[in-house]
């Protein structure tokens, strides 16, 4: 997708936005990390993008960039060249040689503005290369014509809740971080459980509305626990999301006879994980309108049984 038409002006190139292209994406189901070393930088064109809807994540190095993409999974990146310790070419070679992540789409910007940096960066599997500074038209008709070619945007789940409690059964401490912040963001309050054991202790005091867990743990592993809390009558109706690394069949189909809800693979999409909790939080509502209906009494309290 690298071609000449990226020496052009940035005056020259606004001029042939397609409109069509910004009428039809929906940025509020489209998320961004951004790889800068530039606090600045990565500031200004993280607020903007906000602005216009994109859920989006910033990376100060291309280090911390590879351990946010062992968790989530963006439908977009805009990373930077010259950066210290791993410089932008070695992260984009990394990202096209991992079979997770090589279908990731990577806009590279840079003050490099030499032949040789683009060809390299093309031959790396870059989508596209921007020269800075750059005009924020230029980058945003970029990566509408990007995601849109790639067919990126998908159905937006618009229903908003209120906030909720949601319980993160995950024993590693990033991991733990990023699903925090992400609960944060959608406006809900973060339990936070490093084992299955810390999670039964949580869920004996607390009421929650939603449960995200992990399954590989040490002790009570995730499967373990889904079983447990399965078998407690007061937190049957309680929706319970899986996030893990393991996608096989065997795991999904084992939760699913378990009673999980919902299963989100690691690395996930962040803009996925947001709709997936929106629906479990539907779901969650309406078993108990239906709980109460059946049974006026009937509430749903944490239980020690």
């Amino acid at each position: 997708m690298i071609s000449a038409v990226k020496l052009l002006s940035a005056a020259a190139q606004a001029n042939v936005i397609n409109l069509h292209l910004r009428e039809t994406m929906d940025h509020t189901n489209t998320s961004i990390l951004i790889v800068d070393d530039d606090e600045t930088n990565r500031d200004i064109l993280s607020r903007r993008l906000l602005r216009e809807g994109y859920t989006v994540e910033q990376a100060a190095d291309g280090r911390q960039a590879l351990n946010l993409l062992e968790v989530e999974r963006y439908d977009l990146i805009l990373l930077d060249i010259m950066m210290p310790g791993m410089d932008g070419y070695e992260v984009l070679l990394k990202i096209k040689n991992d079979p997770r992540l090589h279908d990731i789409p990577v806009i590279m910007f840079s003050a490099v503005a030499d032949r040789f940096s683009m060809d390299r960066c093309q031959t790396l599997g870059a989508y596209d290369y921007l020269i800075k500074p750059c005009e924020v038209t230029m980058l945003k008709a970029r990566m509408w014509r990007c995601l849109f070619e790639l067919k990126l945007n998908r159905p937006t789940n618009r229903a908003e809740h209120p906030p909720r409690v949601i319980l993160i059964v995950e024993d590693n401490a990033l991991n733990r971080d990023l699903l925090s912040r992400r609960v944060k963001k959608l406006g809900h309050i973060p339990l936070i459980a490093a084992s299955g054991d810390e999670g039964l202790t949580l869920l004996e005091q607390n009421t929650v509305d939603l449960i995200l867990l992990d399954i590989m743990m040490p002790r009570m592993d995730g499967c373990e626990l889904l079983q447990t809390l399965r078998s407690r009558q007061p937190l049957r109706n309680v929706p319970i999301i899986m996030v893990s690394a393991l996608g096989d069949n065997a795991s999904l189909e084992r939760c699913r006879n378990l009673g999980a809800d919902d299963f989100v693979v690691k690395p996930y999409n962040a803009v996925i994980l947001r709709d997936r909790i929106s629906r479990a939080l539907t779901w969650r509502d309406d078993r108990l309108k239906a709980s109460t209906v059946s049974n006026p009494q009937a509430q749903l309290h944490p239980t020690s049984d």
